[in-house]
């Protein structure tokens, strides 16, 4: 599909959400961001695969390939009847909470064994198994209050001990829930909930 056509099929254009930004292309379905202006190439890909039924930002369906696809900025991928969703894939989200902190830690691993204990013990069993709740390890950085303090810094008048320290993350927790596990997508309803999962994988 030629991408002018597949922009006037899906999008339109509206005034930046953001102080003095650039007009923005904004989908019909939901209004979710698409790109600014004079970045319509950035659309390309989905054009080229026709995604034009229930286009968020992140996921929609091509009546073309009959799959719902899920994309960030760095993957795209379509799902159908009969796709599979398996252990290490950026769609699978564990069906235990007990699998869900392994794998965060396995995560996190790469960085050190350290760094993969602190996330693992950040994780707490919610009360009703339906998932784990975050409680992020607060830290302590110093904070330049304005572009002053960084100029100083930059120029080594000032070091960053010299700046205030603030905590941050004090009170910060997040939730995330259990998931199917490894499963077989055997409706295009199906599908549409693993090209949500792929989206939220790799965002």
């Amino acid at each position: 599909m030629k991408l002018t056509d597949f922009i006037k099929k899906v999008a339109y254009i509206g005034d930046s959400k953001m102080a003095n930004g650039s007009p923005t292309y904004y989908s019909k379905f939901d209004d979710s961001y698409m790109t600014l202006v004079g970045m319509e190439d950035n659309l390309k890909f989905l054009a080229d695969r026709e995604i034009t039924q229930e286009l968020t930002h992140g996921v929609g369906f091509s009546p073309k390939d009959n799959k719902w696809y899920g994309w960030s900025y760095r993957v795209i991928f379509g799902f159908t009847i009969g796709s599979e969703c398996k252990k290490g894939d950026c769609a699978y989200v564990a069906s235990t909470p007990e699998e869900l902190i392994e794998d965060r830690y396995n995560f996190f691993v790469d960085i050190s064994e350290d760094c993969a204990q602190q996330h693992k013990d950040e994780c707490q069993i919610l009360e009703d198994r339906s998932g784990i709740r975050i409680l992020t390890t607060p830290i302590k950085m110093a904070i330049a209050k304005g572009i002053d303090d960084i100029v100083d810094v930059m120029e080594g008048e000032k070091n960053c001990a010299d700046l205030p320290e603030e905590t941050l993350f004090k009170d910060d927790f997040h939730t995330v829930k259990c998931g199917r596990g490894e499963w077989v997508a055997k409706t295009l309803s199906d599908a549409k909930l693993m090209a949500i999962d792929f989206n939220e994988g790799v965002s």
